[in-house]
């Protein structure tokens, strides 16, 4: 089962095992000095959560901010098993879609710079394309947002 949203024209979908909760658009804290598909900082229940611009990265494009504009939570995998909390912030989050397994064809897709990109699923609609939680962030950026020291710096500055 996929939850779809769009960048411009093209859908997308996110396996809904490691969606915790899709919530309405919230203002969000500027992180200075990360890239500039990362929209910022929200408290999700006391903890500061980043958030991907997932339009920016994957378009150059900003989210457009719609009534279905909505922040998907998700258990992002960061190693050796654990999870850490990521905001993805995409528009048209306003469906799920359940795809039979002979549904999904190989992308093509060879491009290192996106990898996160994955299986293209085909129905009715036309084409879905997947997306890779586990490939989306650069090892970088992954390690800044996600550090222990970072985490306390984020805790203090949300509080």
């Amino acid at each position: 089962m996929l939850l779809l949203f769009t960048v411009g024209e093209d859908r997308f979908g996110l396996d809904v095992r490691h969606v915790v909760e899709v919530i309405p658009h919230v203002n969000l804290k500027r992180l200075p000095k990360t890239p500039d598909y990362v929209a910022g900082l929200f408290n999700y229940r006391s903890v500061a959560v980043p958030v991907i611009d997932v339009s920016k990265m994957i378009s150059g494009d900003m989210v457009r901010r719609h009534l279905s504009t909505r922040i998907i939570v998700v258990d992002y995998p960061y190693g050796g098993g654990g999870k850490h909390m990521l905001g993805l912030l995409a528009e048209h989050v306003t469906e799920t879609a359940k795809f039979d397994r002979s549904a999904f064809i190989s992308s093509g897709r060879g491009a290192q710079s996106a990898e996160f990109l994955g299986e293209l699923a085909i129905d009715e609609k036309g084409m879905v394309q997947c997306i890779r939680l586990d490939k989306l962030l650069p090892a970088d950026l992954r390690d800044t947002l996600f550090s222990p020291i970072e985490d306390e710096k984020i805790q203090a500055e949300a509080g």
